[in-house]
């Protein structure tokens, strides 16, 4: 249980806080029904100041700002009564500033408030409504957290201002900075209405094939972040998403979830099993050329498993002499700088099951789009299955990939070992130079 001194310490208004501290002497000398008018009072002056502070910006904010100031000025006590009725309401619905269930729980306080305020509201006979000290202290909490110490920020605007950020050239690139910025413009001081609509609004762009690749990665990798900053906000809010879309999905929109949230750890236990049964039928089928430039599925680190495995298993087709001939661009574009480590070992166990000198080739010139990644371990273990098949130790095509290898890959003394022994059998006045 928080310290009430901690409570107060969070509210942000100077003036709201006042009257958390009425409220909170009042709890202290055990005047508990003082106390919860008091805590009502802060929240109902909170709402005010921050829609005064919004009507700057116009919009819902400006209309009731307006009316106030009309009721105030015609001393009009009626519509004033209104206005506080409406407050709750208001708040959730027109400025946005709490959620649904934060709405519920502070209509509560207001009804308690009532039984506080009006002894006219108790039947005949009926003792005065008196407030538990445990009650109020979960009035209290419950209105710092849910509006006493938010920020004035409507869900709206904080979307809109995010959905301007993705399209721009201040996006952040890198991972952790991306995180702080999440942490800094949503998360630490968004309502928790904020916070879950964000969620739902990244995941659900993910899932929009017509968006290009582009943003909807940007989305992606929001959605990843988000889900470090608050995982079970996250894990929750995606349920929702994926439980009204998945069985609606399109192989279109399947391709848009594996190219996106299925970068997300944990969504694939948010999906259904006949959504699953489709998205591994549709990676068995989909074209090599497919999963590799227009999707861009092996840019970077794989999908968390069994997603990533799909992907893995297709190696043997994207590494097939058909489909790397279809390939338009430099295989290295398509892995990125950093290459999911799974990759290597992989293609070189493909490389020791070539049968053809074609097929050997194909899968070389695969792996010289890993090159750059490879450690010296890698590349000697390479070599070494290559000077034991004959389909590419025999063949020029082979031969000429793996000259290509040479100065893309790693430069240590393991890889500069196995270059001698691969140099020996061709150029004996070479391997002896780097022997030596």
């Amino acid at each position: 249980m928080r310290a009430l001194e901690d409570l107060k310490n969070q509210v942000r208004s100077q003036t709201s806080r006042r009257y958390v501290e009425e409220a909170v002497a009042a709890y202290n000398a055990g005047a508990y029904r003082a106390a919860l008018i008091s805590t009502w009072i802060a929240v109902a002056a909170d709402i005010i100041s921050k829609t005064r502070l919004m009507a700057e910006q116009g919009g819902i904010a400006r209309q009731l700002s307006d009316e106030l100031d009309q009721a105030i000025s015609t001393e009009n006590r009626r519509d004033l009564q209104e206005f506080e009725r409406n407050l709750i309401v208001q708040a959730h619905k027109g400025l946005e500033l709490i959620g649904s269930r934060e709405a519920e729980e502070l209509h509560r306080l207001y009804q308690d408030r009532h039984l506080c305020a009006h002894p006219a509201f108790v039947s005949d006979g009926d003792d005065l409504f008196s407030p538990s000290p445990e009650l109020v202290r979960a009035h209290l909490t419950t209105a710092v957290d849910a509006l006493l110490a938010q920020p004035a920020i409507t869900g709206r605007r904080a979307l809109e201002r995010f959905g301007r950020e993705l399209g721009s050239d201040s996006f952040p690139e890198d991972d952790a900075r991306l995180n702080d910025h999440l942490r800094a413009s949503y998360m630490d001081h968004g309502t928790k209405a904020l916070k879950e609509n964000l969620v739902k609004v990244v995941c659900k762009e993910t899932l929009k094939p017509e968006v290009p690749l582009r943003q909807r990665w940007r989305c992606a990798r929001t959605a990843r972040e988000l889900r470090k900053i608050a995982p079970g906000l996250f894990d929750e809010q995606l349920r929702v998403v994926l439980d009204r879309v998945q069985n609606h999905l399109d192989d279109a929109g399947l391709m848009a979830l594996v190219s996106g949230l299925c970068y997300v750890p944990g969504t694939w236990d948010a999906l259904h099993d006949g959504t699953r049964a489709r998205v591994d039928e549709l990676l068995r089928k989909a074209k090599p050329q497919d999963l590799m430039e227009t999707h861009v599925l092996f840019y970077g680190p794989l999908p968390p498993a069994p997603v990533g495995k799909m992907l893995l298993d297709r190696l043997e087709d994207i590494t097939s002499p058909n489909a790397v001939r279809g390939y338009t661009g430099p295989l290295a574009n398509y892995f990125g700088e950093n290459p999911d480590p799974q990759l290597v070992p992989k293609l070189t166990d493909l490389a020791a099951q070539a049968t053809s000198y074609e097929g050997g080739a194909a899968i070389l010139q695969v792996l010289n789009g890993v090159a750059h990644a490879m450690t010296d371990q890698q590349m000697a273990a390479l070599l070494e299955v290559c000077m034991s098949n004959g389909q590419i130790c025999g063949s020029v095509l082979g031969s000429r990939q793996i000259d290509r290898m040479r100065w893309h890959g790693p430069q240590g003394e393991l890889s500069e070992a196995a270059w001698a022994k691969w140099d020996a059998p061709r150029n004996p006045e070479r391997a002896e130079g780097l022997a030596g």
